[in-house]
């Protein structure tokens, strides 16, 4: 039978091996490193409906800024249950939880994108689902926590004039 870690890290990190960029994966620490080059911490909840909370102790948070201090960049993904996973970058972290010990919570409606919250302050802008890997390799391609555009929140305007993208273009 799978240990719970499993089924979930593996849910992540299929999408990661995938994409056409990912060159290796391996284990470290807490989390794992991507092309030798990015650290990916992974944290899952079982919960199957939104919002979903991640808590984050000492250990996580130590763990995470150790390990994360040996390479260029830090991604934290967030696996949603059966959902999807909502990527962040170590500084959007540590200012949802405020530089110390909390919880980020990530909500999203049918074909929206995670508006996340944490302990401490909440992000302005939602984050795509489709941010995971891609978060990882712009990452990479870019040496930087992320320069990947994050999009703005809905108005009612917006609501009125946007198509619903299929299912099949956001995989």
């Amino acid at each position: 039978m799978l240990d719970k870690l499993e089924f979930y890290h593996g849910a992540a990190l299929v999408r990661l091996m995938e994409h056409p960029q990912c060159r290796s994966v391996r284990k470290c620490g807490l989390g794992y490193v991507v092309n030798d080059e990015v650290y990916v911490l992974v944290k899952y909840t079982t919960k199957h409906r939104s919002p979903w909370r991640f808590s984050f102790d000492h250990d996580d948070l130590s763990g995470l800024k150790s390990d994360a201090q040996t390479w260029k960049t830090a991604v934290v993904a967030l696996v949603c249950g059966g959902d999807g996973v909502c990527a962040l970058t170590m500084g959007q972290c540590d200012r949802l939880l405020g530089g110390g010990m909390g919880w980020i919570s990530a909500k999203r409606g049918f074909n929206e994108s995670y508006a996340v919250a944490g302990s401490a302050d909440e992000l302005e802008h939602k984050v795509p689902v489709m941010f995971w890997p891609l978060l990882v390799f712009e990452s990479i391609r870019t040496g930087t926590q992320s320069t990947i555009p994050v999009c703005p929140k809905p108005t009612e305007a917006s609501f009125a004039t946007a198509a619903m993208p299929s299912r099949s273009s956001m995989s």
